[in-house]
Order: structure tokens, then sequence, then C-alpha cells
């Protein structure tokens, strides 16, 4: 078997209509994976699965807004039935949160962030992962944060709901490793996304941001899919339970 051969494998990546999300699902594709991807709106979806086709990979495009319950349970039927089966499973499609101190937010915005953040992904690992514990095999990516590991001024509902997700793993990792199936968490530091554009857009906030990365750069949605496709494919079968930082260095 090649070890980043992905070849008759079903791969469902959640918010991947542009960003990190699309990054992953190309390189999946291009290691033969047939993919599922999901966006907010159907538009979305058929435009982004219409360039993975034009590269010729087999997909899928279904829409999935976290943020409502009907739309998780209705994604979650729907990708399962797609192709008859998941073997690789994503979870990088995320609501946006509250910035700024924790002492000036509402408490209910803590429990709209984590529904959207952390409960959603609940509930479409436990639609589609029973079937691979059928099977005994299957690999489970979560998309985390590096404002997991570190505490936040501005960031600190997000953090916490990275943190929870990065909990998460841990737990399911001791669920799901008896039957085959390795759960980890990707950490990324600032990348070159719309998302993170407030990150990068400011020249003086991006030099700053450069000048504490050893690597001297942002990373590109491609560094993260690199890690994707190892994570998910025999060659890292056996890293497990963990919280993967790539960041060119910031957490060192």
């Amino acid at each position: 078997m090649e070890m980043f051969n992905l070849s008759g494998r079903v791969a469902v990546v959640t918010g991947a209509s542009k960003g990190m999300g699309f990054a992953i699902a190309r390189a999946f594709g291009a290691a033969g994976a047939s993919v599922i991807i999901s966006a907010r709106t159907s538009a979305a979806a058929a435009e982004a699965a219409a360039l993975l086709q034009s590269e010729g990979i087999e997909v899928r495009g279904l829409i999935l807004d976290v943020c409502h319950t009907q739309s998780v349970a209705e994604f979650s039927v729907q990708a399962l039935a797609a192709f008859g089966r998941v073997d690789v499973l994503v979870l990088n499609a995320a609501a946006n949160t509250p910035n700024g101190a924790l002492l000036s937010q509402d408490p209910e915005d803590l429990g709209k962030v984590m529904r959207d953040n952390v409960q959603a992904n609940l509930a479409i690992v436990n639609a589609l992962v029973p079937p691979m514990v059928k099977r005994k095999q299957g690999s489970l990516i979560f998309m985390s944060s590096r404002a997991a590991k570190r505490g936040s001024l501005n960031l600190g509902l997000y953090a916490m709901a990275k943190a929870a997700i990065d909990q998460y793993v841990r737990n399911l990792a001791l669920e799901l490793g008896p039957s085959n199936i390795n759960v980890n968490s990707i950490n990324p530091g600032p990348v070159r996304t719309d998302f993170s554009r407030v990150l990068w857009e400011d020249p003086n906030r991006e030099a700053a941001i450069v000048a504490m990365t050893p690597m001297r750069r942002i990373a590109e949605p491609s560094d993260v899919a690199g890690l994707a496709l190892l994570l998910a494919s025999p060659a890292g079968h056996f890293i497990h339970g963990q919280n993967i930082s790539v960041d060119g260095g910031m957490t060192a």
C-alpha cells in the first residue's frame, strides 16, 4: 500500500468551499479519494465542487450551516448517502465568535460559541463515525487552533471552544483507538485565508506576525493540507490523540 494513497476512500471535509478546507479537499482528491465538501450555501458548494471536478476529482458538494441544528442533521444523512460510506472525516467548518476581553462578553455568547463550534461537530461525529467503528477503519481530523494552547486577550471565547475541541480529540482517541480509527486535531497559527484576513491584510500587522514566526512567513492553506493528508493516509495512521501545531515555529 502506498503511504499517501487514498484511492478507494471517501473523505468528508466540512467548510471546504475555500481556504484550508478547500486545500485539504484538493489534496485528498489528488491522492485518489472521493470527496464530499460542504459550504453554507448551495452556490458556494457547487462552485467549489466544479473546480475540484475540473481537476479530475470525484466530488459532491453539500450545504452545511453549523449554526443550525437541522442543517447539521441533514448534512450528516446526505454525506453518508453520497458514496455509501465515509472513511475520513475532517471537521473544519466553524462559526464566527465574538472578539474582545472575556469580561466584556455575555455569558450566553459562550453557549452559542460552544454550540456552533463544538456541539455541531459532536452531532456530525455521532452520525458518521459508528459505521467506521463497525468496519474498524477510519480517520478523524478536527481543525483546532494555536489559540487553544495559549491565553488570549482578544480571542477568549474562540480559544475556549478550540481548547474543548482538543480535549474532545483526546477523549475520542481513547474510545476509537481500539476500532483502528485515529483521531487528531490540527492547530494552525495565522493562515492566509479569508477567515483570518484581519490578521494579515494590514501590512503592519502581518509584519508583526512574521517577526514572531521563526520561519518568517504566514502559513498558506497548503501547509495545513499537507498535515491533513498525512493524518488521513496510511503513513500517519499511528499518529493518534494529538493536537499538532502548524505555525512555522511560533509555539516554540
